[in-house]
């Protein structure tokens, strides 16, 4: 569980979840193509070319993201 400050932001400008680790391997959720909403697997990419590029959009997104201020 998250704690002591933090800031929660929407965009449409991503869409699906990532995790980015240490600017260098990129984790891609993969949805089941039969249930969308459940988790098939998880794609672990070691590129930090990619992971640059998925930083920067981030960023760019995150930048751009309307703040929740309640939850």
């Amino acid at each position: 569980m998250a704690q002591g400050p933090f800031e929660l932001r929407v965009t449409e400008d991503a869409y699906g979840n990532f995790y980015l680790i240490d600017g260098e391997e990129v984790c891609l959720e993969v949805a089941d193509p039969l249930s969308p909403d459940r988790l098939f697997g998880m794609l672990d990419l070691r590129d930090r070319g990619f992971a640059a590029r998925v930083n920067e959009g981030f960023e760019a997104a995150w930048a751009d993201g309307a703040v929740v201020d309640e939850v």
